[in-house]
């Protein structure tokens, strides 16, 4: 499996199972597993109907990510294509040559994270940030990641816009970052921005 399909299905819907697989939460990632299959499915079956269309190697690669139903055999090949996923991440992610700050908002869902100043704070996942900060019209708060010269990063800017989900977004290893400041915005839905600097990569064990 090459660095194109792992990209091609993370920036679509497979980062559900990639984080979910890297923080542990088997449960969460069977029930995001099975919606990640149907929206395969429906994919495909609207190419076959004329309502979209794909090339070859994309049917190919969704036909490899596909399954009648979510068996232990299925289950086996999900893990086994989300580590390879994981590994392939990981491994095209190159040092930046500057330090930079990127951005990643999170739906708030209950109430904003309650950090302290100099705060270390452990991010098992792999994060998509941007290069640029959005405001969506739903409630959330904004990380602002520092990272510094020479601190692991994958661009997708370097694929093709196929392939690629959005333009200037950023791929993070599982890291560990303290917090630098926290503070207000005066975007109506932006309830909060917590400044973070990146420490190090987190070991990853899957």
């Amino acid at each position: 499996m090459d660095i194109e399909e792992t990209i091609f299905f993370y920036t679509r819907n497979d980062y559900l199972i990639v984080n979910n697989l890297l923080c542990g939460n088997m449960d969460r990632l069977w029930q995001v597993a099975e919606i990640v299959n149907n929206d395969s499915k429906s994919v495909l079956k609207e190419h076959e109907g004329g309502e979209r269309t794909l090339d070859k190697k994309s049917v190919e690669r969704y036909k490899n990510r596909i399954y009648e139903k979510l068996d232990d055999e299925a289950k086996v090949k999900i893990i086994k294509i989300a580590r390879n996923d994981i590994s392939n991440i990981l491994r095209a992610m190159k040092p930046t040559k500057n330090k930079i700050v990127l951005y990643r908002n999170v739906r708030i869902d209950d109430v904003l994270p309650d950090y302290n100043l100099n705060d270390i704070v452990e991010f098992k996942i792999i994060s998509s940030t941007f290069t640029v900060p959005s405001d969506p019209d739903y409630d959330f708060y904004r990380y602002e990641i520092t990272i510094p010269k020479n601190g692991f990063v994958l661009e997708l800017d370097q694929f093709d816009s196929f392939i690629r989900n959005e333009d200037g977004e950023i791929l993070l290893p599982p890291m560990k970052c303290k917090v630098k400041n926290t503070r207000n915005n005066n975007s109506e839905n932006c309830k909060g921005i917590i400044e973070l600097e990146y420490l190090e990569k987190l070991s990853v064990n899957i």
